[in-house]
């Protein structure tokens, strides 16, 4: 744990500069991903089951190998949360560090279904649910506020950026997108969410409200990052401020320190400067 939380709390200081210079900076970017792919082996072994990881990756594989764990705060709440039978859903799946431990832990009698739009993360997501004899409901989309067909835009270094809204000059390409009031029905219940969109998390908010109002104990963990909802055109304290209406506290999940906060709006945003980003438990009060 405090290999881990060394090396988050760097990556987290560094982010906001380093993301910039590799994306504007193509012969350095280039030469990075170059070295990576041959140091990095591209697997590991995560709660006892065997993934792929994608190489060349300063995203989650530079943290997975750096480590050997990955958010292990926010994975011992959600192994916490999900009993026998339960019903996980998992948006943007990335290549399943969540989705196949989820789908071991509510059992046959449970039900996971993982979103991911891009088509070589779900082409690994979909090996390694394979390589560990799992089978969860996979699907190649993204989840927003709109049905169709939207433009990824792809990140070159980093397979868990891409992003519905970029403002840069990332390449698109169009995959189809979901709401989530349109994917369950209103019978349908939902136990956890865990989403990490990159920007997308208040139009996959608004797309799934009727979800949210049905399901009074539905408990979500989702990344903020006030920065990238800006980016979108959206704001942080006003989305925290649209969950209060619907009757959501939050938690602050830190996998840096190890420390799990309540707290309110104005305590999150102060915690969550706007270039971070943090991990939020929200669920209603009992």
């Amino acid at each position: 744990m405090q290999k881990s939380s060394t090396f988050s709390n760097l990556r987290r200081r560094l982010a906001p500069m380093i993301r910039p210079i590799l994306e504007h900076f193509p012969p350095l970017r280039i030469m990075a991903v170059a070295i990576l792919k041959i140091k990095q082996r591209g697997a590991m072994n995560r709660c006892g089951l065997e993934f792929e990881l994608p190489s060349g990756d300063f995203g989650v594989t530079l943290e997975a190998e750096s480590t050997g764990e990955y958010e292990p705060v926010t994975t011992h709440i959600m192994q916490s949360i999900l009993k026998e039978g339960m019903t996980f859903v998992d948006i943007g799946a990335h290549v399943g560090l969540f989705t196949l431990p989820a789908a071991k832990w509510v059992g046959k009698n449970g039900r996971v279904v993982a979103f991911e739009p891009h088509p070589d993360n779900f082409e690994m997501l979909s090996r390694n649910a394979k390589t560990n004899g799992l089978q969860p409901e996979l699907i190649n989309a993204a989840v927003s506020n709109v049905a169709g067909s939207v433009q990824l835009h792809a990140s070159a270094f980093n397979s868990g950026d891409h992003q519905i809204y970029h403002s840069a000059s990332r390449k698109g390409i169009a995959v189809d997108c979901i709401k989530l009031d349109e994917f369950f029905s209103s019978e349908d219940r939902v136990d956890l969410i865990k989403m990490d969109v990159q920007g997308a998390e208040s139009a996959a908010f608004h797309g799934m409200e009727r979800l949210l109002r049905n399901n009074n104990s539905v408990k979500v963990i989702w990344e903020l990052s006030p920065s990238q909802l800006k980016d979108a055109g959206d704001d942080a304290a006003t989305l925290l401020s649209w969950l209060e209406s619907l009757g959501f506290g939050f938690t602050i999940v830190d996998d840096v320190t190890g420390k799990v906060d309540p707290a309110n709006a104005e305590e999150v945003l102060r915690r969550c400067p706007s270039d971070s980003y943090v991990n939020i438990l929200s669920e209603r009060n009992a």
